[in-house]
């Protein structure tokens, strides 16, 4: 089973600068309803930035179709990426030990477990709405570069797992060591032994950067695309969005498609998501992998 879709459907330069939505369509609403009309998936970005809204979790499931499924990027206070306490509610900041005491932001590894423990719950929480809907796929815990293998960081991951129980939860890694082949059997035996999904990436090949790697940990398979802008992923203090600017090419998509097609069981829910969200570049490019994983070998015109 195939779920092929995009990781923004409100991104600034898709609305802005691309033609993918009708001028007729001008609201949240409207926009997600449209997209839900060329996809069955998408990915949640701003959960990454601000804790989510419960709120939001109900309105995205009426309008959306009954199939459609949301897979949410996990705060980042959960992947050791520095997050500011702004982004946190103030019921949970309340419960925070010594808060008085701590920066502006927080980071992963200084903060007390039985407090993560209970900002997690907090987090899922709010998708409960897309959960009893049937409309949550994955949730996606993207680790930094720093985060390397070592003992600690295995031992989070089992962390995460006993407080992620009955969810899906995808594992991207953003730093090579992960799979060097010294390494590359323990990591995917930590991830079956932990029923996590490894996100396979596309992404710029770089001394850091993880290789295309192709592998199956759990009944989920999830790939993600990042595009190859290499020069934009080596300078400094550029947009956000130049990172991403990147159309792949229908050769390129095909490649992918046969190494999908061979590597994973016919069984297995694969979950293709493209990440260079410049323009309409990630909704071109997710249209014709669509058509390419159908077995329709036809460009898509957008």
């Amino acid at each position: 089973m195939f779920h092929v879709g995009t990781c923004s459907w409100t991104d600034r330069t898709l609305i802005e600068e691309s033609d993918f939505y009708p001028k007729t369509v001008q609201t949240p609403a409207e926009r997600l309803r449209f997209y839900a009309e060329h996809f069955d998936t998408v990915e949640v970005d701003a959960t990454f930035y601000a804790f989510p809204s419960e709120r939001n979790a109900v309105l995205w499931a009426q309008r959306t179709p009954p199939t459609f499924l949301f897979n949410i990027k996990a705060l980042s206070l959960f992947t050791f990426h520095r997050t500011p306490r702004k982004s946190l509610p103030p019921f949970l900041l309340k419960t925070l030990p010594n808060l008085e005491k701590m920066p502006e932001e927080l980071f992963t590894q200084d903060l007390p477990l039985p407090w993560l423990s209970e900002a997690l719950q907090a987090f899922l929480q709010t998708l409960t709405p897309l959960r009893e809907a049937g409309k949550l796929g994955y949730i996606l815990f993207q680790f930094p570069p720093w985060f390397r293998p070592e003992e600690k960081t295995q031992e989070y991951l089992r962390w995460l797992r006993h407080h992620t129980e009955g969810h899906t939860v995808a594992i991207e890694f953003r730093h090579r060591s992960w799979v060097a082949p010294a390494n590359l059997p323990r990591t995917l035996n930590l991830l079956r032994d932990l029923n996590f999904s490894f996100v396979c990436v596309d992404e710029p090949d770089l001394p850091w950067t993880v290789p295309p790697l192709c592998e199956q940990t759990s009944s989920v398979a999830v790939v993600r695309f990042h595009g190859r802008n290499k020069e934009a992923w080596q300078t400094k203090n550029l947009p956000v969005w130049e990172k991403f600017r990147y159309l792949y090419s229908t050769e390129e998509l095909r490649e992918w498609r046969e190494k999908i097609l061979s590597r994973f069981p016919a069984e297995t829910e694969v979950f293709v998501m493209f990440n260079n969200c410049y323009r309409d570049f990630a909704v071109r490019n997710a249209l014709e992998m669509k058509k390419l994983l159908q077995g329709d070998d036809v460009h898509v015109h957008v």
